[in-house]
């Protein structure tokens, strides 16, 4: 836990959620309009070979470069499991679900936190349940409205992959919790994605991503969908997610799967001309409410 005073940590806490909240909201976006001309595999390792090679840079000069023997596992464990897994499926994933929808998905992600606490003996508070109950409501309700028809089977095996990737997340995010803090946290999530990339490459290379690729012909569009998801989204949502870890639950952490298709519904009218229902904003406000009762039910 932080030293920080109680009122500064709450401010600190708030900005937190929010980057990661309106960040990784964003990302399904991001990722839709980069399948337009990258395969899913190719994304994710270029994102996070430029992200992991950024942020050695600046460990490197700002005199942090200083790793002790206990950083290796957890560097190991979130690369695989945050990095390789969580984002791999998504994009992956991606190419099949709309943006709405995946998110949706991905809101099994705190369901999971919950469920491993529990099994660990931490049974949640009354008003964690009622708000776990209340968002995944909401979610069904947003499904309900925005399923037009009949799943066909790659879209099948993309809703298993992301559900089995997000009880990984959850067990990754759990275990990186229980470990010692890295000598340097900035060293800790540069290694973490530099090897979340390499792992991604070589899926690249098995899936055949990487055949007759030609980066020179990509949109100028595309490379800045690429710098978002680099800057902003990966050295700005991951170093305050895995401070979140260190300062809460990571069941509360994980609230943000709840928030995501509500920004990605919201993106998807602002910036994509989708129809937002009427069911779909009541479903907004239901998934909303339910959040706010976890984070309450947290403190």
């Amino acid at each position: 836990m932080s030293t920080f005073a109680p009122r500064t940590r709450t401010l600190l806490l708030i900005i937190a959620f929010a980057v990661i909240y309106l960040g990784w909201g964003t990302t399904y976006l991001a990722n839709h309009f980069l399948l337009l001309e990258l395969p899913p595999f190719v994304i994710g390792s270029l994102r996070f070979s430029f992200a992991g090679l950024l942020a050695l840079t600046w460990v490197i000069l700002s005199g942090q470069l200083r790793i002790q023997r206990s950083d290796w596992g957890g560097v190991l464990l979130g690369g695989l499991t945050l990095i390789t897994v969580g984002q791999g499926a998504l994009i992956y994933a991606n190419q099949y679900l709309p943006t709405g929808m995946l998110a949706m998905l991905y809101t099994t992600l705190p369901l999971w936190s919950v469920a491993l606490e529990w099994l660990l003996g931490e049974r949640p508070p009354l008003w964690v349940l009622c708000g776990l109950a209340l968002a995944c409501g909401g979610i069904v309700l947003l499904m309900n409205n925005g399923l037009g028809q009949a799943a066909s089977g790659e879209q099948w095996f993309a809703g298993v992959l992301v559900v089995s990737a997000t009880l990984l997340w959850a067990g990754g995010a759990w275990l990186l919790r229980q470990r010692p803090p890295f000598r340097s946290s900035w060293l800790g999530l540069s290694l973490q994605m530099l090897i979340g990339a390499m792992l991604l490459a070589l899926f690249g290379l098995w899936h055949g991503d990487w055949q007759a690729l030609d980066l020179r012909s990509l949109s100028s569009n595309a490379w800045l969908w690429l710098a978002y998801l680099v800057l902003p989204v990966s050295l700005g949502v991951y170093p305050a997610y895995f401070w979140l870890l260190r300062e809460v639950r990571p069941s509360l952490v994980s609230t943000f799967a709840f928030v995501n298709p509500v920004v990605a519904l919201l993106l998807g009218y602002l910036l994509l001309d989708e129809h937002l229902s009427v069911v779909a904003m009541l479903a907004c406000g239901i998934t909303l409410g339910g959040v706010v009762l976890i984070i309450f039910g947290r403190r």
